[in-house]
């Protein structure tokens, strides 16, 4: 059975409000604006969504791609047949935590959260201001430039 039938099933059922797009023209969602039809394209407004969305991708055998603002993402023009989940349209707040700590969703990216920490006092981001992505790749990749990378700035990822 083709995934996207249950897939489609079980978010009409449990996640009527998650915004899902069929046939979505990845050239949309890269910086080099190239690449097909994505099957499905889902846009999580929360992070609740995003795991029970997840889940039903599992559960459906949709192999998800999670992605951020598209940057240093090559997709293929004959499409993708797997379900696409933009973080960075709605999961991408950027607030203060506790002590000398700035807690960001997924699809933040690096540049306004590093504007963030600066504002706050907090050193160390510094090198990720001039990266185009976003915390969620540059977590999954340790992005870094200028002597600076993910992995000395970052306490945890869930």
């Amino acid at each position: 059975m083709d995934w996207t039938i249950q897939f489609d099933e079980a978010v009409s059922r449990y996640l009527p409000d998650l915004k899902v797009v069929c046939d979505e023209p990845m050239s949309r969602h890269t910086t080099f604006r190239i690449g097909g039809p994505a099957k499905r394209m889902a846009y999580p407004s929360s992070r609740e969504q995003l795991v029970l969305l997840l889940n039903f991708a599992e559960k459906s055998g949709a192999d998800p791609l999670v992605i951020g603002n598209g940057s240093n993402l090559l997709a293929p023009d004959e499409g993708l047949d797997r379900l696409v989940i933009d973080t960075s349209a709605h999961l991408n707040r950027v607030e203060q935590g506790t002590g000398n700590t700035v807690i960001a969703d997924a699809g933040a990216t690096l540049a306004r959260t590093a504007d963030f920490a600066c504002k706050l006092g907090l050193a160390g981001l510094e090198f990720a201001h001039g990266i185009p992505g976003t915390v969620g790749g540059g977590v999954c990749m340790n992005a870094g430039a200028y002597s600076g990378e993910m992995k000395q700035v970052l306490r945890s990822a869930a």
